[in-house]
């Protein structure tokens, strides 16, 4: 079984106003993309062993994204500012790829792609150390997780 090491794992974002055009997220430190089931109790009075019962519901999913900050990402021209930073824009589609490396010969990599809203973005600075943001996106609908070979 083939692993990854994260160094050149790639975010892809589209345009929210509605071109469609994925752009690669610049500056990425990290992500995290997570994924919940919500469960439904169906547990009826005359249950034999005392136990409660459960059933799958819907999913949902997010991600946050760290990213070394830019002037550029703040930038009143829509033309110059990254895609991924329009806040309260129609949703968009993007692609998450954890490793990049498309080996065939280790077992590929994988794109992890959907449907999203941006729904925040947050600076963070520290004296020693770099100025980072953070991208968080909701996902809407579902997944769809492709191996890449």
């Amino acid at each position: 079984m083939a692993t990854y090491t994260g160094k050149s794992g790639v975010i892809k974002i589209s345009d929210t106003a509605g071109s469609g055009t994925l752009t690669a997220v610049a500056e990425v430190r990290s992500f995290t993309l997570d994924s919940t089931m919500d469960t439904i109790e169906n547990t009826r009075m005359e249950t034999a062993d005392n136990s409660r019962t459960y059933v799958a519901g819907l999913e949902t999913s997010t991600f946050t994204a760290e990213i070394l900050y830019s002037a550029q990402e703040v930038s009143a021209d829509a033309a110059v500012a990254i895609p991924a930073l329009l806040l309260g824009q129609e949703a968009g589609t993007f692609e998450l790829y954890p490793s990049a490396n498309n080996d065939a010969a280790n077992g590929g990599s994988t794109k992890i792609s959907g449907s999203c809203l941006v729904t925040g973005y947050s600076i963070s600075s520290s004296f020693d150390d770099m100025v980072t943001a953070t991208i968080s996106a909701q996902v809407t609908g579902g997944l769809t997780t492709t191996l890449l070979t």
